[in-house]
């Protein structure tokens, strides 16, 4: 009975091995399935983060920009200079009897009327007057979506 018992087991051993290390395989290529699972969810979990952190960190980059500019302010007479400058220019362009003028010295500078820049230095003289920084990256994202949208 053992002799048989010796001779089973020599033929069934290593089917058992064959079937036991098939299975340790299955349940290791499982196990590394579900990491893999896990280690995608947990990086689209710290992009949102990420994301969120910069969004955030904008908005406070945003808010302590516009406290520094207000608190600038106090200390030079040459913001006024440029805002008055700048909005006797923007001013002039609705004065019937100028408008002529400031249309022969855009010319004269080779632009067919206002610049683009002019349109952005009154928004900078808004968002650094006003502290409205805000305002200014609406503005501005505007603006590019505006012109990726007429581009497609």
């Amino acid at each position: 009975m053992s002799t048989l018992n010796a001779i089973l087991s020599f033929i069934t051993n290593p089917i058992a091995d064959l079937t036991g290390s098939y299975r340790e395989r299955k349940r290791i290529a499982m196990e590394m399935a579900a990491e893999v699972a896990r280690a995608e969810h947990n990086f689209k979990i710290a992009q949102f983060n990420a994301q969120t952190q910069r969004c955030l960190q904008a908005e406070q980059n945003d808010a302590d920009y516009d406290l520094l500019v207000l608190k600038r302010r106090d200390r030079t007479i040459m913001d006024e200079v440029i805002i008055l400058f700048f909005l006797a220019l923007f001013v002039l362009h609705f004065i019937p009897v100028m408008q002529p003028y400031m249309a022969d010295g855009w010319e004269a500078m080779g632009y067919n009327g206002v610049p683009w820049y002019v349109e952005f230095i009154m928004v900078g003289i808004t968002v650094s007057t006003l502290g409205l920084m805000r305002l200014f990256r609406t503005f501005w994202g505007k603006k590019t979506k505006d012109t990726q949208s007429k581009e497609a």
